[in-house]
């Protein structure tokens, strides 16, 4: 039996543990400051468009200004693109003293194509864009060639323009001269075939086969950022994932090449009947020749590839990157109750309490397990016939929620029936005008083909409403924009690279080739698939297990690169797309020169077999072996390197 004395003892810790957690609960809610965007910038003066780099006058002009014709250059309206990796070795007889052995000081890249009529050539553009590269174009190989005043650091090839019969000679030559050469298409594999000159100028040994069908695909380690890896079907979710181009000629390389990526033959010996090889190397003159087999230059990972090839060019390579990763949830939550009979019939609840009890727990639960910060897009309404009011309440709730969870909120304009931005704009104003709410939203959403729409929107156009203070926009597709870059003076775009409910073969090596030219990547989460199911694909349960498990498992290798909301990254892509850089070295020291920089800047620095032994005015973090991410606060920086493996000698 217990003691009254024991009884007043226990009532007593009841009451004084009840008060404390009901004085935490209020106290959490006494501090959220929720209703303002920690993350907004409130400084006066913020980057914008006129403070991005551009090239130098003559980039994207011929030299002498020459006159316009089917060999001559694209136009001088064109803004040049560019960035730089590493790549991986395999295969017989790799040679590691043949090709070049100097880095370049030019800054200048020619491309043999089109800058505007093909996606390789917008690569390209893109390309010098971010590593500050000038860029040249000509659709004649003998036209640049004539009028040529700087030795480039690279030629940058589309096939379609190149003349084997003709252009060959001047190949050799430059070959000899020890400029970097990048087929970033080849030429059909009977031309190759007839061309024995173009066969030694890319290594090949033998044309094995005109077409083969590939098992699947071999990354070699330390091309791309993230590692080595196999894209083979080995079950049904590998089935399901596949989508890589299998039907390649088969090219073996001969010792003097260093192959990258490669294809995978079921019943092959590796040893005695090489792969397929697919993105390779060739030494040949003074000059490293690099050729690749297929597509995978096309579209904006194409950066990424031509950045890994750079950095095997010579003994390091160094570049400026955003260092942001991204998690974006698109119409989440929603202020309105909508497709009441169908969510009540799948979850037996009405749709905001899925968003309350259902969607977000999830949600932060897998934000807290990767490191990635939500940045919540909502959506008044997702139905522009919605008969239900937004509520003002719920709005308060996810904004004190989400601030807890560290995020963000931002806005969306989406309607199931693809009503246009400006009248779901004007559709929302009256609920804006009502909520009171002091909270600067600053990142705006643009659904597919909608980029030029929230544009629009934007900046200047959106003083005094509820969009003015949006400075980025979110899109799902940057339509002729770069990822990354701005809509107006005053509004960035930042382009989404994943779905976070699907991760398909060439996604994967997309998202390597992203972290490896800008170390960014945007995931997308669209709770309208949710909330407007069309089949039981789009149920909470199937794609919660789908998401999870992929930002649970691809995004891993990349962590060390910074989790940011959208305002944060958007602050990062507006210094980098600010600052230029030179970069030269001097025995075992780098010195680098930053102009442009207004605050916090990220570089990469790719090396090939040194480590840093000590750096000024910064810090570093090694991410990969050879692969180190830099942050520099001043605009002059030493690095010193020295040799990662030690040498012994034997008497």
């Amino acid at each position: 039996m217990i003691s009254r004395r024991n009884y007043m003892t226990i009532v007593i810790m009841m009451a004084v543990i009840f008060f404390l957690f009901m004085l935490c609960g209020a106290a959490r809610d006494y501090w959220n400051d929720y209703d303002t965007n920690e993350y907004a910038s409130t400084e006066e003066e913020v980057l914008t468009q006129s403070d991005v780099w551009s090239a130098e006058e003559t980039a994207g002009m011929t030299d002498g200004g020459a006159e316009s014709s089917d060999d001559e250059v694209d136009g001088s309206d064109d803004e040049a693109a560019a960035v730089s990796g590493t790549g991986s070795d395999t295969g017989e007889g790799t040679d590691t003293t043949a090709g070049r052995s100097v880095d370049s000081t030019s800054d200048l890249a020619v491309y043999l194509g089109d800058l505007r009529g093909d996606a390789l050539g917008e690569t390209v553009q893109e390309w010098c864009f971010y590593t500050k590269r000038d860029l040249i174009s000509y659709q004649s190989l003998s036209s640049w060639y004539a009028r040529r005043e700087e030795t480039p650091e690279v030629l940058l090839i589309n096939s379609e323009y190149l003349d084997c019969d003709t252009d060959m000679e001047l190949l050799l030559d430059l070959a000899e001269e020890g400029i970097t050469m990048i087929f970033c298409s080849l030429p059909d594999v009977t031309v190759i075939q007839q061309n024995e000159d173009l066969i030694d100028l890319l290594g090949i040994r033998q044309i094995r086969e005109e077409s083969c069908t590939l098992d699947g695909v071999q990354l070699f380690d330390g091309f791309l950022i993230g590692g080595r890896a196999e894209y083979t079907v080995n079950d049904e979710e590998d089935e399901e994932r596949q989508d890589l181009d299998l039907e390649v000629p088969w090219y073996q390389t001969g010792s003097r090449t260093k192959v990258y990526m490669a294809g995978m033959l079921e019943e092959a010996d590796s040893e005695k009947d090489p792969y397929p090889a697919l993105i390779w190397r060739s030494s040949y003159g003074n000059a490293y020749v690099f050729a690749v087999c297929g597509d995978y230059l096309e579209g904006t990972a194409g950066i990424g590839f031509l950045s890994a090839m750079m950095s095997e060019a010579g003994s390091y390579e160094i570049y400026p990157v955003v260092n942001a990763q991204n998690l974006v949830i698109i119409n989440g939550p929603s202020l309105t109750s909508e497709n009441e009979s169908q969510i009540q019939e799948v979850y037996s609840r009405d749709s905001r309490k899925l968003f309350r009890d259902v969607l977000f727990p999830g949600l932060a639960a897998i934000s807290q397990d990767s490191g990635f910060v939500m940045t919540c897009l909502l959506s008044v309404r997702t139905a522009s016939d919605s008969l239900s009011a937004p509520s003002a309440d719920d709005l308060t709730y996810y904004l004190k929620y989400i601030k807890e969870q560290e995020g963000e909120v931002g806005l969306s304009l989406w309607r199931t029936d693809s009503a246009s931005l400006a009248d779901a704009a004007e559709q929302d104003a009256a609920f804006w005008a009502s909520a009171g709410s002091s909270y600067a939203y600053s990142v705006l959403y643009a659904g597919e083909g909608q980029l030029a729409e929230a544009a629009a929107l934007t900046g200047e156009a959106a003083a005094g409403t509820y969009l003015e203070n949006v400075r980025t926009i979110v899109a799902a597709d940057t339509e002729d924009s770069y990822l990354l870059n701005y809509v107006n003076e005053t509004t960035t775009v930042q382009g989404i690279t994943d779905d976070a409910y699907t991760h398909t073969f060439s996604d994967d090596l997309n998202l390597r080739a992203m972290e490896t030219a800008l170390g960014y990547t945007t995931v997308s989460l669209d709770l309208g698939r949710v909330l407007w199911p069309e089949d039981a694909e789009d149920y909470w349960e199937n794609l919660y297990e789908d998401f999870s498990s992929n930002i649970g498992t691809w995004w891993k290798p990349f962590s060390d690169f910074a989790y940011t909301t959208i305002s944060e990254s958007d602050e990062r892509v507006r210094q980098f797309l600010a600052l230029d850089f030179s970069d030269e070295r001097t025995e075992d020291t780098i010195s680098l020169t930053v102009e442009g920089l207004s605050g916090t800047a990220w570089f990469l620095l790719r090396t090939n077999g040194e480590k840093i032994v000590s750096i000024s005015c910064g810090s570093y973090e090694e991410i990969e072996t050879d692969v180190y991410l830099i942050e520099i606060n001043e605009q002059n920086v030493e690095i010193k390197l020295e040799n990662s493996t030690e040498l012994y000698y034997y008497e």
